[in-house]
């Protein structure tokens, strides 16, 4: 199912799996598709994330009946679900008719460590995950192309009860993508931007390494996705920390701002999303927050 960005799938997804069940979501995590669920009516609970995912005893004792996760680089953690944990995840879908989970694939396909991880829909063999993935990383934020992957057992109930809907995404760009990812475009186009996107995420590496902020942060998740942790050292609470930087001119985003119960996130961690950074003025930015810290 296409359609005009992810949000718009979500809705879809609440319509399809019904307003009357529990969706389960990653906390810290991405916050609106917890906004358009309840939005829609569904009931939205709040499961912790440690550095594999949501833990497998959270699942059960939770009640929630639909997960929605993003095993391949949680956000805004960084987290990858291992392969056991995974397997749990789909025990714990097979156990119960109607339960479900929701992969949100989002940013994936940059992996600049190790092997390719296969997607968890990949290993289902109950037709238990919804598979959920947008272009908005690979190829430009405004083209707002979006696509739901059903179970086979789906596919009628949703035949039945939304098919009447009409496409968000016009034909002439769904024909221009079709054709550039037959032509294997799209493979090309992926390995010149896992390359173009691993020098930028070194460049800015580098330049923390160099910066008055050296030897009081550490770098953390940057193997995969468009964004690293970067933890710093210092005793300041991230409210006032955010609020002094907003003052000189610099915006940071806190691990903090992404909990939905408090103290689930990581204290004094910045989500740095690098590629729109800029490079002439991230070394006075590190320069004016390393003195911040000292404050």
């Amino acid at each position: 199912m296409v359609g005009a960005g992810t949000e718009y799938l979500y809705n879809l997804l609440v319509q399809l799996l019904g307003r009357d069940r529990m969706y389960g979501l990653e906390d810290p995590g991405y916050s609106k598709a917890e906004r358009i669920y309840t939005l829609s009516g569904a009931r939205c609970l709040s499961l912790p994330v440690d550095e594999g995912g949501i833990p497998l005893e959270e699942l059960e004792p939770s009640g929630c009946q639909v997960l929605h996760i993003s095993p391949n680089h949680q956000f805004p953690t960084g987290a990858v679900t291992p392969i056991s944990r995974r397997q749990g995840m789909l025990r714990w879908a097979e156990r119960e008719t109607g339960r479900y989970i929701i992969e949100d694939d989002y940013d994936s396909e940059f992996r600049f460590t190790g092997r390719p991880i296969p997607t968890l829909q990949s290993i289902d063999r109950a037709d238990k995950v919804l598979y959920v993935n947008t272009f908005s990383r690979t190829l430009a934020p405004s083209l707002r192309i979006g696509y739901l992957v059903l179970p086979r057992t789906l596919l009628k109930d949703y035949e039945s009860r939304l098919g009447f809907y009409s496409s968000t995404v016009p034909a002439i760009e769904q024909y221009t993508l079709a054709l550039f990812l037959e032509e294997g475009h799209f493979e090309r186009h992926l390995n010149r931007m896992r390359v173009f996107y691993r020098n930028r995420r070194d460049q800015v590496i580098a330049a923390i390494g160099r910066s008055p902020l050296a030897g009081r942060c550490r770098v953390m998740g940057e193997e995969a996705g468009l964004h690293f942790l970067l933890q710093l050292d210092t005793s300041l609470e991230d409210a006032r920390l955010e609020e002094a930087a907003r003052k000189k001119g610099i915006r940071l985003s806190f691990l903090t701002q992404y909990e939905r119960v408090p103290g689930r996130a990581g204290a004094h961690t910045l989500v740095v999303s690098y590629p729109g950074l800029d490079g002439e003025r991230l070394e006075a930015g590190l320069e004016t927050l390393a003195k911040l810290l000292v404050k």
